[in-house]
């Protein structure tokens, strides 16, 4: 690859927003979102221990998806067995939280 190629190639990666500096900034936004998702829903769950009222069961579901995709994404990517076990327990978990949200909201007793 000649020099001419080189410049077209990252002019053009620029263009798309595939660059590193686009890449880096994107995962970095994730981590910052994943931290503050964390923080957020530990913050939920001491102050549900601190007034004794139960985490809605929607705030669980979207806590045990979130997991879910996490632990997906890591097998996925590294084949671990424990990965898989934590994706799988916690979709059917997300399922079954999904569940009684909606017999909740429809006045189902489940």
């Amino acid at each position: 690859m000649n020099k001419e190629e080189i410049l077209a190639k990252a002019k053009q990666e620029g263009i798309l927003g595939v660059d590193d500096g686009s890449k880096h900034m994107k995962d970095y936004g994730r981590l910052v979102g994943k931290l503050l998702f964390f923080a957020v829903f530990i913050i939920v769950a001491l102050l549900s221990i601190a007034t004794k009222h139960e985490i809605d069961y929607g705030v669980q579901a979207m806590f045990l998806a979130y997991i879910s995709g996490e632990a997906y994404a890591q097998w996925k990517f590294k084949k671990s067995k424990a990965f898989l076990f934590l994706s799988i327990v916690g979709v059917i978990t997300t399922i079954f939280t999904l569940i009684y949200v909606a017999c909740t909201m429809f006045g189902v007793t489940p």
